[in-house]
Formats: structure tokens, sequence, C-alpha cells
């Protein structure tokens, strides 16, 4: 007689950061970062909610149960997340800090984003750290993408991208650092001085070519961090845990420089009332986890994404004819 399958339970997963454009526009088309925005432009505040919607419905699905949500627009990327009953901060552009309503401001459900320390300037950079500090918003900054951006930074300031943070005193406040591709070891060791949480992006680093990240260094340095789905389109967040622990182990030349139990714990929410169920072996090892796919059926899931195609496919001709 065969044995029941037995099943392990574990939190609900949790995506740092989900650029809701890449996450659905990625599934059907493929647009450089000039088409996605003219692509966000045309859309109409029905069709963008739409989209936004698919792409948390996308992280539902993969056992998402919290989700940083990069959008435009912070009222509607709430209502897409309170509309599959998701926790988790919608995640806007911080050069749009002084057209937010008081809602967005003192619901504690916002993040800023600095996509890039050369895109903004000295005087408004320490006008999102005094509002930041004033109304206890969090910033997050997109740093060391790639090798000419920490070249730039460093001729500008004439200091490391984590310095001309320190500088400006991002780092006393609540902050979150995405990307961090290319800071060197004084770097991390500043960084441990202030602590602030580290999202990491294995898949969409590997689609844009921007280098892998070594776990071991953030380990060793006793630094915070969390995965992401960052650009991709491929919500699997399980994945994303076991890309880093790959990277980690080959840079190293030595496997399991990074524990399982780790991996595990930080692409789970500690404040999870309801586990998902994955059905696994009986005593299957816990490394055997990361090695799992998560896929939650439903027919809002289909409908959603058939709307969404034909959204895309509505405006693929504009936005290639304009290229």
């Amino acid at each position: 007689m065969q044995r029941e399958e037995e099943k392990v339970k574990i939190n609900h997963l949790i995506n740092y950061y989900c650029n809701a454009l890449c996450c659905v526009a990625g599934e059907f088309v493929l647009l450089n970062e000039e088409e996605l925005s003219r692509f966000e432009k045309m859309l109409t505040k029905d069709e963008a909610l739409l989209l936004y919607c698919y792409a948390v419905a996308k992280n539902k699905r993969a056992g998402v149960g919290e989700l940083n949500l990069k959008v435009q627009d912070f009222e509607m990327g709430r209502q897409a997340l309170e509309h599959f009953g998701l926790k988790g901060k919608i995640i806007i552009s911080a050069k749009d800090y002084a057209n937010l309503s008081s809602h967005a401001i003192i619901n504690n459900g916002l993040i800023l984003e600095i996509e890039s320390l050369l895109d903004y300037s000295q005087s408004l950079l320490s006008e999102i750290v005094d509002f930041s500090a004033k109304c206890e918003v969090p910033v997050l900054v997109n740093i060391g993408r790639d090798l000419e951006e920490v070249g730039k930074i460093v001729n500008l300031y004439q200091k490391s991208p984590v310095e001309v943070l320190e500088e400006f005193g991002f780092l006393d406040r609540e902050c979150y650092l995405y990307g961090l591709n290319y800071i060197d070891k004084d770097d991390q060791k500043l960084l441990n001085q202030y602590k602030p949480f580290l999202i990491l992006a294995p898949s969409s680093d590997g689609e844009e070519g921007m280098g892998e990240i070594n776990l071991y260094n953030f380990v060793y340095n006793d630094l915070k961090f969390g995965f992401s789905s960052g650009n991709s389109y491929n919500i699997d967040m399980l994945f994303e845990g076991k890309l880093a622990k790959y990277n980690t182990n080959n840079l190293m030349r030595q496997a399991s420089m990074v524990s399982d139990e780790l991996l595990i714990k930080s692409l789970t929410t500690a404040h999870d009332s309801q586990p998902i169920e994955l059905p696994l072996e009986e005593n299957l090892p816990v490394k055997n986890i990361l090695d799992q796919k998560i896929e939650i059926f439903d027919d809002e899931f289909i409908d959603l994404r058939q709307k969404v195609k034909e959204v895309i496919e509505k405006y693929k001709e504009k936005i290639y004819g304009n290229s």
C-alpha cells in the first residue's frame, strides 16, 4: 500500500522588490527601458490597474504572501495588493514624493525608490532624506548595479556609493539597498555599522548581465538580506534562493557556504499565520525545499492573463513603431 504523500509547512514567501510593469510586459513582449516607459505612459488608469493586479496575481500564484510592488501610482498599487489580500508596501519613485497624498504617507505602506544616485541632484537627495526623517518613510536606493555607474558616482562625489549614502544620512534612516553587485569589502564593513536591509535579485541580475552576488560576504559581515524578483517576469522565489546559493558556492569554490535554513528564513515572512503546505516526500532534507516550484491555480488568474495579453497587443505596434 502506497503511503500518503506528506506535507511540509513553511510560511508564505516574501518578494521584497517586484517591478510591476517588467513583471507583466516581459511575459509577452521584449521591451527596453525606454519602450517600457513609453508603454506605461500610453496606458489608461483602468489598464494600468489591470497590469498591477496581474503582477500581484503572479506573485500570489507563486506562494508570495508579502510583496513590495514597484508602480507608478501608489493608490492603484495599494488597491491591487488589497484585492488579492497580500501584505506589503508600494514602491514609487522618490522624485514623486512631493505629490504624495497624506493617505500614502501615514498608512505605513510606502517606500520611496532612488533609481540611481546619478539621477538625483544633491539638493533633491537632501530633501528626500529630510522627508524620510520627518514622515518616517523608508527609502530604497538602487546602488552599484554596474561598474560604469559606480565609477561615475566615485568621480562625481570622490566617495564610494555607500559613503555617499552615509554622508547624506540615508543609512541613519530605515533604508533598503537594492543591487549591490559592485560594492567592495570596505563598503560592506561600513554597511555593517548601520545594518540597512539588502535586497538581492539573482534571476533579474543574471538576465540583465549585472553580475553575481556572493552571499558569503553578507553572512560573514552579519548583514540582513532578502530576495526579490526585481525586473524579472518569472516569479519563483524559491529559485531565487537556490540560484544565490549556487552562485555563492561557485564563486567560493566550495559547496554549502550558506545554510539552507538561513536561505529559507530569508525567503519567508516571519509574521505569517497561514503557512503554505508543500507536498514533499517523507523525511525530505531541508535543502530540497528550494527545489520545489509553487503554483497555485485559479480561474481569476487565467482571466486576468488574457485581458493583459489583449492590452499588450493593443499597444505593441505603437511601442515599436515609435522606436
